[in-house]
């Protein structure tokens, strides 16, 4: 436990094998299908994208109300996906922030560009983490999250809209990033990566014939809070992405 530990305070990342049987996993799926089936006219906007923009399961790109699903946030807090998020914050009860579903349909995935989470979440100290089950094998041919090592250790970098579906920043500057290494780690059905609010990292397109199904829980510190000033600016500009895909 104390390598993991000492990798993912070195990395900003590290793996958690065999979280999940496969029979689990399918399970997951089964609900997550399900949910969706049920509710998927229920959300636009910032909540979910499509890759050609037709409201269709095959067509899902993201969707990012997945704690909506009670099977998924049980899931998240009474688990040991939970018992995860506590050992890696170093935090007796952390705060569920969200679970997001990024499905990467075969043959036609979106990628995703490099960015920071907690651009987005504006935790006031960054205490806070990203735990990535894979729904599906993951490897870099069908877009498998990529990481530059010990990236959070330089703080929150400038980021720009990027005008991508489910991942609306980027940084703005990627020759900032030159001097770490890129990880590409190769997952497998029910292991789960977890990395930190301040690791860049991105994926690449899949045009393979396999998904590439990711479920991500999302926690902070308990003693962390957001910082609404920051907030504000960001989801200003969320929204303005939004309409103008509109």
């Amino acid at each position: 436990m104390k390598n993991k530990i000492n990798f993912f305070n070195a990395n900003g990342w590290v793996i958690e094998r065999e979280i999940f049987s496969s029979g689990e996993i399918k399970k997951i799926k089964e609900e997550i299908d399900s949910f969706l089936r049920d509710n998927i006219n229920n959300y636009k906007g910032r909540d979910i994208n499509f890759v050609n923009d037709v409201a269709d399961l095959n067509n899902l790109n993201s969707f990012h109300k997945m704690d909506d699903c009670n099977y998924i946030k049980k899931l998240a807090l009474n688990s040991k996906i939970y018992e995860i998020s506590k050992k890696y914050l170093s935090s007796k009860k952390p705060d569920l922030r969200a679970c997001e579903l990024f499905a990467k349909p075969k043959l036609y995935g979106l990628s995703a560009p490099v960015h920071q989470d907690n651009f987005y979440w504006c935790v006031n100290d960054a205490n806070a983490l990203t735990i990535w089950l894979a729904l599906d094998d993951t490897c870099e041919e069908n877009g498998g999250v990529f990481y530059y090592d010990g990236s959070h250790k330089g703080g929150i970098l400038e980021h720009t809209a990027s005008f991508a579906k489910g991942s609306s920043q980027k940084i703005k500057d990627y020759a900032q990033l030159k001097t770490y290494n890129l990880s590409i780690p190769k997952l497998n059905i029910g292991d789960c990566i977890i990395h930190h609010s301040l690791t860049a990292h991105g994926s690449k397109e899949n045009k393979t014939d396999k998904n590439r199904r990711g479920l991500t829980f999302q926690y902070k510190s308990e003693k962390s809070f957001y910082d609404n000033k920051l907030k504000l600016k960001y989801e200003n500009s969320l929204n303005t992405q939004i309409l103008s895909r509109n």
